[in-house]
């Protein structure tokens, strides 16, 4: 059974944004990382798409870090 196909399917109905956002960059993350050493796999559209999903999840989390700490400094003021 292939672990990114579990994780896939897995909810966290509980999570914080923050959290749902750690969570697609740890998804992204595995599927890159599956296709990469997938030596045999020739999809070169697919480990493309994986990379853009790995760079865009880690966006979305550095963003959100980064309002979130602009958010702290503006309220300690």
């Amino acid at each position: 059974m292939n672990i990114r196909n579990i994780f896939g399917k897995v909810t966290y109905p509980d999570s914080t944004p923050e959290q749902c956002l750690e969570h697609r960059l740890v998804k992204a993350k595995m599927q890159l990382d599956g296709l990469e050493l997938d030596g045999s796999s020739k999809d070169l559209s697919a480990l493309s798409a994986a990379r853009v999903e790995f760079a865009l999840a880690a966006r979305a989390l550095a963003d959100e870090l980064i309002a979130r700490s602009q958010h702290a400094e503006s309220s300690d003021g």
